[in-house]
């Protein structure tokens, strides 16, 4: 059976690209349905029907940029846009109401004007460059095109424990990042918290590079700046007060590998200047040596914030930026920008946080208690009614939840949406289990989850990152701190009394905020243990209610106190 050719759908008042289409690429198929003018459609409004009733017949759209058509047939591009710029960049419209509707349908744009600004386009033009056909002699440019296009389509949503999803922009951060992962040239990562910069980092750009070495992470906000030169470039016996051995630095660590410079704007302009100087001559001299190694080391630098601004406000050096090479920078958007895959993440979170021991544990009981086997695989819907497989445990969000979720801004990213999940996945396993097992009858494999819950956890950053939680773009969160904490936190309960009192010792950490939670933990964990694990006694204390329980088992979840193992013990 002959393989089917990929269909093509063309949006374009002019017939140029439908010609070179049918002529010159016959490895595709035009579509040319009822209403097409010479095999393409005309004008947006008529497209976006045409795609209302076939869109899952269209393997691709070529979109022309600018349309010179009656003002009834366009579509507004923005609030004041003059009909002149309307038409101009007609194609910003149209491509706005196709990634809406229809995020996952690849688009390739296409102009005959070569000055055609992308900047002056839209900043929706980011992941998709343009092709420029010229009197259809740059067809080469086209069949290049398309081909990525239907490449991308074909990729999976993970890959290379990824999570990639199927937002246009991911896509496109994908294909940029695979091409950057195969050369020698530094990538600059950036990105807001919780997007997983460095799981990107190790898993993607490493994890692709071939390089035989090792994955080395310095995050340079934890380093103070006086020792910092040593930590990246090593420093001999003597070379400062307190180096009582030779040190290795995390360039010569790296040889033949992978170094991630994280927050690398935190760097003295100093210690820039000898980054520089490293990068240029590929060669390191450790502080108080009188030799230089050689060092072969792919760099990846990374900030929550833009190297251009702080090159711009001086705090960076210029010609550290143009080392590191602004052409591989690399933004990562945030969640709240790539809603369309906010159901893929979630979803994916809640079916593995129950690989965790704990919850794992949880899953079992609240999965026999409703007549299902041990290790049944939890799903989340989003859907009212959708089918629950055999044997599958479902949590249900009920849509006034759904709502809640799909709006909140989510500032911590994928880290706190691995939370928040993780948090409701216990939270309503616990009361499943607890309620069959005093002799509530249920008998549907479908928990719904409780949207009070919901709201709790995003009032006001209630669903923020948990301590020693760490998730890539879409990997599991991992939490670190547990019950071995409390015997070495320095927390005390003061005269043996439960008014809340405790000592707690201040311990250096990666950022003010792990710092805050380390001591939140101690707490946690003295007053825990002053009221003998009452969780009522607790919110009597911090809350002034004692029924505000679920708050303090909440708080308690998202700092990775295990309560099991802290009665255990």
């Amino acid at each position: 059976m002959a393989e089917r050719k990929p269909r093509v759908l063309v949006i374009d008042d002019g017939e140029a690209y439908a010609r070179a289409v049918a002529e010159q690429m016959p490895e595709l198929a035009l579509l040319a349905p009822p209403g097409s003018v010479a095999g393409r459609m005309a004008d947006g409004p008529t497209a976006l029907r045409y795609l209302e009733r076939h869109a899952g017949g269209v393997d691709v759209v070529l979109l022309d940029m600018q349309f010179d058509v009656d003002d009834a047939r366009l579509l507004p591009l923005h609030e004041g846009a003059s009909a002149r710029r309307t038409r101009r960049f007609q194609g910003v419209a149209i491509l706005r109401r196709i990634r809406e509707r229809w995020p996952e349908l690849p688009v390739v744009l296409l102009t005959s004007q070569e000055d055609l600004s992308l900047i002056d386009a839209d900043a929706e033009l980011a992941a998709h460059s343009m092709t420029y056909i010229l009197d259809g002699d740059d067809i080469d440019a086209l069949r290049i095109r398309v081909h990525g296009a239907l490449a991308d389509r074909a990729l999976g949503p993970d890959d290379a424990d990824v999570l990639w999803g199927r937002d246009p922009a991911m896509l496109a951060l994908r294909r940029r990042l695979g091409v950057l992962a195969r050369g020698s040239m530094p990538v600059i990562l950036e990105g807001e918290t919780g997007t997983g910069k460095s799981y990107l980092a190790e898993r993607f750009v490493h994890g692709k590079s071939g390089r035989a070495g090792a994955f080395v992470v310095l995050d340079l906000s934890t380093v103070p700046r006086e020792l910092l030169p040593a930590q990246l470039f090593g420093a001999m016996r003597g070379a400062y007060t307190g180096a009582v051995a030779d040190r290795k630095g995390v360039f010569e660590a790296a040889h033949h590998g992978t170094l991630f410079l994280d927050e690398i704007e935190n760097a003295s302009l100093e210690t820039q200047k000898q980054l520089l100087l490293v990068l240029q001559d590929r060669r390191v001299r450790p502080l108080g040596g009188t030799r230089e190694l050689p060092v072969d080391v792919k760099v990846v630098a990374a900030t929550n914030g833009s190297l251009a601004q702080a090159v711009a406000e001086q705090r960076f050096r210029a010609d550290l930026y143009m080392r590191l090479s602004p052409a591989t920078r690399v933004v990562i958007p945030p969640l709240r920008e790539r809603r369309s895959d906010l159901r893929y993440y979630a979803a994916h979170f809640a079916a593995t946080a129950v690989e965790d021991g704990d919850l794992g544990e949880l899953r079992d009981r609240a999965a026999l208690a409703l007549g299902l086997g041990r290790g049944a695989p939890l799903s989340l819907h989003f859907e009212r009614g959708k089918q629950v497989a055999s044997g599958e445990l479902a949590l249900h969000l009920p849509p006034a939840a759904v709502k809640q979720f799909m709006a909140y801004g989510w500032p911590g990213n994928l880290r706190e949406l691995a939370t928040v999940v993780r948090n409701l996945v216990t939270f309503t396993l616990v009361a499943a289990a607890d309620a069959v097992g005093a002799g509530v009858r249920v008998r549907s494999p479908r928990l719904q989850i409780d949207p009070g819950l919901v709201a709790e956890l995003l009032a006001a950053g209630g669903g923020g990152a948990s301590a020693g939680a760490s998730v890539g773009v879409g990997g599991s969160a991992s939490v670190a701190a547990g019950v071995g904490a409390s015997a070495s936190s320095g927390a005390s309960v003061s005269s043996g009394d439960a008014s809340g009192a405790v000592r707690v010792q201040v311990r250096r950490g990666r950022t003010l905020n792990a710092v805050a939670q380390d001591v939140e933990r101690q707490y946690m964990l003295a007053l825990f243990a002053a009221t003998r694990g009452s969780f009522a006694a607790m919110a009597e204390i911090l809350l002034g209610d004692a029924e505000r329980t679920r708050a303090v088992r909440l708080r308690f979840n998202q700092l990775g106190l295990k309560v099991r193992q802290l009665r255990r013990s």
